[in-house]
C-alpha cells in the first residue's frame, strides 16, 4: 500500500495544528502520552511528531514527503521544500531585544549602534548574542553591526534566561511580555511567523503522492476557511422576505430556496457568518420575521 509520510510539530503548534487537522476530518489520536507515532482514520497516511526545528530538513531530505512547522524554522534552515499554506496558527513574531538595564534613548532604530558603543566604552571586543535562530541572528548582525566582531550563542531554548550575559538576543513572542518581565526590552522586529504545511519537491512529481497531497491540502484549506464560521439556518415568509434579506451579511450571498407548499408560504435561507455576527444577528433576524433559526458549525468550506 503506498503511504504518505507526514511530520507534525511538537511544543506549541501541536494543539493548534492536530485541532485543524482533526477538523479536516482525520481524527489523529497518540498512541499513548509518550509516543511519538500517531494514528488516523486514513491508512495512507503516516504522521510522526517531531520537533518544529527538524521538521523543514527532514523533509527536504525526503524523509517526510509533508511537514508542519513554523516560518521562523523555515527562515532559519533555509530548506529548499515547496511552501503550499500558510495555516496562519501559532503567530509569533521574532524579535530582536536587549537588556532594559542598559538604557538605551532615543530611536529604537539607533540601539545597534548604542550597544557597540557600550561595549566599547567597557573595555569589551565584541557583542554577544544569544539565540536558536544562529543563522538568522548571524545574517541580522552581518547587517546592522556592519563588521563589529559578533559571538552567537546557541541558547536551545530558554533565550531570555542570557540576561546577564548577552548584549542581544533574537527570539521569538506573542505579545512581548515574558521578555519584559525578564529584563528584556525589543528594539526590532524581523518578520511574523504562523504554522506552513510544505512539502518535499521529489514527492510532488510522484503521482500518487501529488494527488494525495492535493487531497489533503484541499481538506486542511477548507477546515482553516472554515474557523469562526457558522451556518444560520432559517424560514422566512414572503411577507419579511426583503426585511431579513437586509440584515443578512454573508462569503458571498445567501441560499435561498422555496418551501414546499404555497406560493406564499416563504422561503428557507441558509447563510455563513462569522461567529462573533450570531449574537447580534439571531435576534436581530428574529425581529424582522425569521423562524426556526439553528445555528450549524462549520467543519470545513472548500472552495
Amino acid at each position: 500500500m503506498n503511504v504518505l509520510r507526514v511530520a507534525l510539530p511538537k511544543g506549541h503548534l501541536w494543539s493548534q495544528v492536530s485541532a485543524l487537522i482533526n477538523q479536516a476530518g482525520y481524527g489523529l489520536t497518540l498512541k499513548n502520552e509518550r509516543s511519538y507515532l500517531i494514528n488516523s482514520n486514513d491508512p495512507e497516511l503516516r504522521f510522526r511528531v517531531h520537533r518544529a526545528q527538524n521538521i523543514s530538513p527532514l523533509v527536504e531530505e525526503g524523509r517526510y514527503d509533508l511537514g508542519i512547522t513554523g516560518y521562523d524554522w523555515l527562515r532559519e534552515h533555509g530548506s529548499n521544500v515547496k511552501e503550499l499554506i500558510d495555516l496562519e496558527l501559532g503567530k509569533v513574531n521574532v524579535v530582536a531585544a536587549i537588556p532594559q538595564k542598559y538604557g538605551i534613548k532615543g530611536s529604537k532604530d539607533d540601539a545597534f549602534k548604542q550597544v557597540v558603543q557600550k561595549i566599547r566604552s567597557e573595555g569589551r571586543a565584541r557583542v554577544v548574542v544569544a539565540s536558536e535562530y544562529a543563522n538568522i541572528a548571524r545574517n541580522l548582525f552581518q547587517k546592522k553591526l556592519k563588521g563589529v566582531p559578533t559571538k552567537i550563542i546557541h541558547s536551545y531554548g530558554a533565550t531570555e534566561t542570557f540576561i546577564d550575559v548577552a548584549d542581544f538576543i533574537v527570539d521569538c513572542t506573542e505579545t512581548g511580555e515574558t521578555l519584559r518581565q525578564n529584563g528584556w526590552e525589543v528594539v526590532y522586529k524581523l518578520f511574523e511567523s504562523t504554522a506552513r504545511l510544505v512539502a518535499n519537491r521529489e514527492s510532488l512529481r510522484d503521482p500518487w503522492k501529488k494527488n494525495k497531497i492535493a487531497d489533503f491540502q484541499l481538506l486542511l484549506a477548507g477546515a482553516k476557511n472554515a474557523r469562526g464560521l457558522k451556518l444560520l439556518k432559517m424560514n422566512v415568509p414572503e411577507k419579511f422576505f426583503d426585511r431579513v434579506m437586509k440584515v443578512l451579511p454573508a462569503m458571498k450571498s445567501p441560499t435561498i430556496s422555496r418551501l414546499h407548499g404555497r406560493k406564499s408560504a416563504g422561503y428557507a435561507v441558509e447563510v455563513a457568518v462569522t461567529g462573533d455576527q450570531v449574537v447580534k444577528l439571531i435576534p436581530m433576524l428574529k425581529k424582522n420575521g425569521a423562524t426556526d433559526i439553528l445555528e450549524v458549525d462549520i467543519n470545513k468550506v472548500v472552495q
